[in-house]
């Protein structure tokens, strides 16, 4: 589909952007516990305690930032991918029915993507089979 290449540009644009925040806020992390780790012998335990503190509290951020960026990502995907993937529903369902097909297949999911409504159920005939009820 020629709106895949535009959806993934779009994707992977916003991706570089949250990547980027995301090198920022660990740099400053870094240089935090760097600084840290070489001040606190001659810290006051109050002072050490406060860099403890925001050095914890920059890790969370970051964390949170992270599930964040990512789910933000998968929305953005869907919300980009379900136009495409409801017009090749639609197509499938068109010649699906103008052709008088009872049901296409998605090989590579191994998965039914149209079905008749003239096909038949026959999973009551393989219980009574099978003797099952």
């Amino acid at each position: 589909m020629p709106e895949r290449t535009v959806i993934e540009k779009t994707v992977g644009d916003l991706q570089t952007q949250w990547e980027k925040e995301l090198v920022k806020m660990r740099e400053e992390y870094y240089a935090k516990v760097k600084e840290f780790q070489e001040k606190q012998a001659t810290m006051p335990e109050s002072i050490k305690s406060a860099r403890q503190g925001e050095i914890s509290d920059l890790e969370q951020r970051i964390s949170t930032f992270n599930q964040t960026a990512s789910e933000d990502l998968r929305k953005k995907q869907q919300e980009l991918f379900t136009p495409v993937i409801d017009k090749v529903k639609k197509a499938i369902n068109e010649v699906g029915s103008e052709n008088g097909y009872l049901y296409i297949f998605d090989l590579s999911t191994q998965s039914i993507i149209y079905q008749s409504p003239k096909s038949n159920d026959v999973t009551p005939l393989v219980k009574k089979k099978l003797g099952l009820k």
